[in-house]
């Protein structure tokens, strides 16, 4: 099989999650014999040498890739192309043509765009969805709402603050602040008259106001939609996103790097706690530290944080500030993927202090293939993964005091991080998870031809 990929962006810039999925599917098909190819926007000058429309085509680890400039927010139309662009229109219609795919899996639309949806289809070839986050029914992604709460899907006014608590525009923020939502919702009738013409402010209330439904529209075109949590498949299925269509299926993991840690094995002194991911402040590392920072003097612990200290410049320092003198408390920086084994062996746990749904945190699932118990926030897709007194240990969202009593826990309680150990279970591997969509593949195949 010919097999299209496509993601929001990729190696070797960007490697998070998202990234890796698309990574480990592709390299493992491609393993059995298949040919794959991965199509991703990339940020265009000065963000990078690539311009906007402009295509560049390499190789990264034997997979041809094309990446496509990302144009510029049209000030006519802001955010409009979060949902609508023609120009990747234009140039998935083109890479598509040249490939010639059996399938389509996209793993996120973001930057492409939900109007590439409908070019694919003009192939008629099968197309999958692997929802890896919110994008479909979050402007802003992460369903964290302004005011602190968490959300479920759009909501006009919310969305609207939402945007604007981002926007690095200090007067745009100020403006949405003071504006009461009775002016907000009247924005949005005004927004479907002639007086957006002259608005800027009006369009853009327009344009969020019809993300919702362009994008379910498009996806009616999906055949498949793949939920790598039951946390997905019941937000998707609440927006209106493939409720016949979707599948539960969790990511699978390469574990090729990582070793489990040998049976028996004694807990350490120090007790070794450990993060790893970005220093993005809906990651919750500053939660970790303030908790980290009230355990005992007479507990034996270390924290070592792992992460791209280069992102978020004002985040790090930061957290370097709160952190302070505390010569427990390393930074250990980024580390290699092919390091996260060795990683992973020098910890005794894992903390993932989330304030967000974590969709598929691949981190879980990695540091359980290591054997490592996690520590994480009783929220999400996380309480799915790590269950509280048998592999892990949950904590209330955005508290330090309960997050650290259970940091206490580990420390102070004879046993627990022995019987954490032992209550973890086999871990989804990469090779299971290609095994599955070799499965669907062949179906949706099978069914196109029928259909013909």
């Amino acid at each position: 099989m010919r097999i299209l990929f496509a993601a929001h962006q990729f190696f070797p810039e960007h490697y998070a999650g998202t990234e890796v999925v698309t990574l480990n599917l592709a390299r493992e098909l491609r393993a059995r014999g298949h040919q794959t190819f991965v199509l991703a926007p990339k940020r265009s000058v000065p963000a990078s040498d690539l311009h906007p429309g402009e295509v560049e085509d390499y190789d990264f680890e034997g997979i041809p890739v094309r990446r496509v400039g990302r144009p510029k927010e049209d000030p006519v139309h802001p955010r409009l192309l979060d949902y609508h662009n023609d120009v990747m229109v234009e140039r998935t219609r083109d890479y598509v043509h040249e490939v010639g795919p059996d399938i389509v899996h996209a793993i996120h639309f973001q930057g492409l765009s939900a109007s590439v949806i409908p070019v694919f289809k003009e192939f008629g070839v099968p197309l999958v969805y692997t929802a890896t986050d919110f994008w479909a029914f979050c402007p802003v992604v992460d369903l964290q709402r302004h005011d602190g709460a968490m959300c479920e899907g759009p909501e006009l006014v919310h969305c609207l603050r939402c945007i604007a608590s981002r926007n690095p525009d200090s007067r745009l923020r100020r403006m949405v602040d003071v504006t009461p939502d009775v002016a907000l919702r009247g924005a949005a009738a005004l927004s479907e008259t002639p007086l957006s013409r002259h608005s800027n402010f009006l369009r853009q209330v327009g344009i969020i106001k019809e993300r919702p439904g362009y994008i379910r529209e498009k996806m009616e075109l999906l055949d498949r939609v793949i939920a790598p949590s039951r946390l997905m498949h019941d937000l998707l299925v609440a927006n209106g996103i493939g409720r016949d269509k979707i599948q539960i299926s969790y990511d699978g993991i390469d574990t090729s790097k990582i070793a489990k840690a040998p049976e028996g094995r004694e807990a350490s002194a120090p007790l070794r706690i450990g993060f790893v991911g970005n220093a993005a402040p809906h990651k919750g590392c500053d939660l970790l530290i303030r908790a980290f920072k009230k355990l005992p003097p007479s507990l034996d612990a270390t924290l070592t944080i792992h992460g791209n200290l280069q992102r978020f410049k004002p985040i790090v320092k930061q957290l370097r500030r709160l952190a302070k003198d505390d010569g427990r408390i390393t930074f250990a920086g980024p580390f290699r993927r092919d390091e996260v084994g060795r990683v992973l062996s020098e910890m005794d746990v894992l903390v993932v202090p989330s304030r967000w749904y974590e969709n598929a945190p691949l981190v879980i699932c990695e540091a359980f293939a290591a054997g490592v118990p996690v520590v994480a926030t009783n929220l999400g897709t996380m309480p799915e993964l790590v269950k509280h007194g048998e592999n892990g240990l949950l904590f209330e969202l955005n508290n330090a005091e309960n997050l650290a009593r259970q940091l206490r826990r580990l420390g102070q309680e004879a046993g627990l991080l022995e019987r954490l150990r032992g209550g973890i279970g086999p871990v989804k591997t990469v090779e299971e998870n290609v095994d599955e969509l070799e499965v669907l593949y062949g179906e949706l195949l099978g069914e196109n031809r029928r259909t013909a």
